[in-house]
């Protein structure tokens, strides 16, 4: 029986402690594999960029950027990336900003393990079938 690769996950949230439980949580869940877990965006985007990760996901909440500029920054760095924005809240008008920046989707903390599965990977997928022009 042939096995799929895992979906490759970077993990972004200036909260180191955050980003820890988060990449821990990401890897115990079935075809996943976080590729590295950092609080530092500079290291996230030079990552990004060298890796490729199907999915990055990222808390941008404490950054020194506003948030939309970090989304677009992360999205230029590796544009092959679904691009998750994961908060504990969203103001009015946030998601919809996130998503003109480039977020594939925008997510709440706190999502189930089954539910956090179901949206990384369908994300991957939809970015997937989005660049490759098919639907």
């Amino acid at each position: 029986m042939e096995t799929k690769p895992p979906i490759t996950v970077l993990v972004i949230d200036e909260n180191p402690a955050v980003c820890a439980a988060l990449a821990r949580r990401i890897s115990g869940l079935d075809g996943f594999g976080v590729i590295e877990a950092t609080s530092n965006p500079v290291l996230a985007a030079e990552i990004a960029h060298e890796f490729s990760p199907q999915v990055i996901i990222a808390d941008f909440k404490r950054g020194p950027r506003p948030r939309e500029e970090m989304v677009r920054w992360m999205r230029n760095s590796s544009p092959d990336s679904a691009l998750i924005v994961y908060a504990a809240y969203f103001v009015e008008g946030e998601r919809e900003a996130f998503q003109q920046a480039g977020a594939s989707r925008c997510l709440l903390k706190g999502l189930s393990a089954a539910e956090l599965a179901r949206e990384l990977q369908a994300a991957a997928q939809d970015h997937h079938r989005h660049r490759n022009g098919t639907s």
